[in-house]
């Protein structure tokens, strides 16, 4: 959830390249930050600020190791005080994801003598009460991982010891390394200006840092561990705005070729995913938040492409149904990051019990992807903004071609996905961004705003309110073209803004019920209809209309954050990476 960034070299300046790594980070929490150097005498000077750290230009103490921390809080309210890093004795620590079992470390002593209402800071002193008692540093710092329930990703610096200690249980941690010095980050862009060649921290494992010397351990044993290094395919102009504005669109412009490289896989590897489909008596779509809403469309998509009944359940209502996971059970877990933890979890005590894991993330060393039997990567490269556009696109892609594949119709899939691609690519342009812009003009000030679609465009209903409620703030409710008339329209006043996805002749019929009470209707479909108040044209999508139709309204809900003068790359209360539960 929270970016945690650190560096250990030879350069002077390593507060400052920590500063500018956590500005890359933003995206994963933007409430506070902090940052501490270890400076000329060995010890360890420490700023932190609230608010978001894209603005700061602080000036830091020289030194060549520094660690830093942008917050997304869980555990105590956005103060200079519960920003990280934290301290105990001669402890510095950041710390990302959730100590859940802090409590039964704090006696009524210690309570009066703690700083903040953090968890994190509790790890601290854990730490020093270990060094208090003689253990070494690495001891003191793996006898605490190993004391600590939850998922968490900890950097340490302690005084008079040179060097970074970095332990990881289910939070992201990467390392980036180049001849004279490492880079450590929850996420690769932190770092991808620097160097492309990373090693990849797995649970339960910890890492001594110094310079470009690395010492990887288990946390359980202390066994010594040797990682290869693998170069990244990213590269550092994916993951900055370029000519954009923000993030946002960018990627929602990047979906002009990002749609295409979903499903550039082999048809042996698409197969893979669907042998394992096709040998269970049952499979589990776990997804939250968008990727949900993708895997209800896919629900259609395997419905009417191969005859296959998928249950989709958010993955954390996925507990009140693990009594049906077993051996001939798939689950297939669908992550933009790889690392959400409600998923991982699922997937944790479903692969104990046995179940087949198919996984699509769009990181591929990520923890969700390492646990898979098989890992689809959506390859759509870096989505900084935390509203995921070009990722669910992709992944609807990608579950769209492995539901035609378990039909037996993967070349015709595979065809109508490209066709698909090469039209988003004609209607991605400045003439169609200007046409949205103008019917955001229209409704930017209406409280509410209310959105139906039938069959697979029902779930891209529920996916539109949540993209215009997360970036613009405009109370926005999606519901079955079917639906509305069972009670929500009496909601509907005259001027009332209503998007209605798709044309045909039944959503057509609901959509003049919600007209005939006032509604205006904006119309997002391939043809146009006399009852659309508004009209912006899709292209014609066979099976995977529900592609076509989300893009505009991705664009629509960037028109309306920026109209309101919000920032559509960072909602407020929301990170991207959702680590914990």
């Amino acid at each position: 959830m929270c970016g945690i960034f650190a560096v250990s070299g030879t350069q002077r300046n390593a507060g400052e390249r920590v500063l500018e790594g956590l500005k890359k980070l933003e995206y994963r929490g933007y409430d506070s930050w902090g940052i501490a150097v270890r400076i000329e005498n060995n010890t360890v000077n420490t700023i932190k600020k609230v608010g978001k750290i894209s603005t700061s230009t602080e000036i830091f103490p020289e030194g060549t190791e520094s660690l830093g921390h942008s917050r997304w809080a869980t555990h105590g309210k956005v103060t200079q005080e519960n920003a990280h890093p934290h301290r105990s004795g001669k402890v510095t620590l950041v710390h990302n994801g959730i100590f859940e079992n802090y409590t039964d470390f704090i006696t009524p002593e210690i309570q009066k003598n703690l700083l903040s209402e953090t968890d994190t800071e509790v790890i601290a002193l854990l730490i020093d009460t270990f060094l208090k008692k003689g253990e070494l540093p690495e001891e003191a710092v793996r006898k605490s991982a190993q004391k600590m329930k939850g998922r968490f990703a900890i950097l340490v610096m302690i005084d008079d010891i040179p060097g970074i200690f970095a332990a990881r249980r289910g939070s992201p941690l990467i390392l980036g390394r180049t001849e004279t010095e490492t880079f450590i980050a929850s996420d690769i862009p932190a770092f991808l200006s620097e160097t492309r060649i990373v090693n990849y921290l797995d649970d339960g494992e910890m890492v001594y840092v110094k310079g470009n010397t690395l010492q990887f351990s288990k946390i359980s044993t202390g066994e010594s561990l040797i990682k290869r290094d693998i170069e990244v395919p990213w590269k550092m102009e994916e993951s900055e705005k370029g000519k954009f504005a923000h993030f946002m669109i960018k990627e929602i412009f990047d979906q002009k070729s990002s749609i295409a490289s979903a499903i550039n896989h082999s048809d042996e590897d698409i197969q893979k995913a669907v042998k394992i489909l096709q040998s269970t008596n049952g499979s589990y779509f776990l997804a939250c938040g968008t990727a949900n809403k993708v895997c209800s469309a896919a629900e259609y998509f395997f419905a009417n492409q191969a005859g296959r009944k998928i249950n989709v359940v958010p993955s954390s209502e996925m507990p009140n149904f693990e009594k049906f996971i077993h051996q001939k059970t798939a689950l297939v877990a669908v992550s933009q990051s790889g690392e959400t933890a409600d998923v991982l979890e699922i997937l944790e005590r479903g692969k104990a019990k046995g179940a087949r894991i198919i996984a699509i993330t769009n990181v591929e060393s990520s923890s969700i992807a390492r646990i898979a039997d098989v890992h689809l990567p959506l390859r759509a490269g870096p989505e900084k903004a935390v509203a995921s556009t070009k990722a669910a696109t992709a992944q609807m892609a990608l579950l769209y071609l492995l539901a035609t594949a378990d039909a037996g119709k993967i070349t015709e899939g595979r065809q109508t996905l490209l066709a698909l691609a090469a039209n988003v690519n004609d209607l991605l342009n400045p003439r169609y961004e200007e046409k949205v812009q103008i019917i955001a003009e229209k409704i930017v000030k209406a409280p509410n705003l209310f959105i139906i679609g039938r069959n697979a465009l029902y779930p891209m209903a529920l996916e539109s309110a949540i993209k215009i409620m997360e970036v613009s703030y405009v109370h926005a409710q999606g519901f079955a073209a079917g639906e509305m008339k069972h009670g929500p329209i009496a909601l509907i006043e005259e001027g009332s803004p209503c998007l209605v996805l798709g044309g045909d002749e039944e959503t057509l019929m609901n959509a003049m019920e919600l007209k005939s009470r006032g509604a205006r209707i904006i119309g997002v479909s391939p043809k146009r209809s006399e009852i659309f108040d508004e009209w912006l044209k899709v292209p014609e999508a066979n099976g995977i209309q529900s592609i076509a139709t989300i893009i505009p309204v991705q664009i629509l809900a960037y028109k309306l954050a920026v109209l309101k003068g919000l920032d559509p790359d960072m909602p407020r209360n929301l990170a991207k990476s959702v680590t914990v539960k």
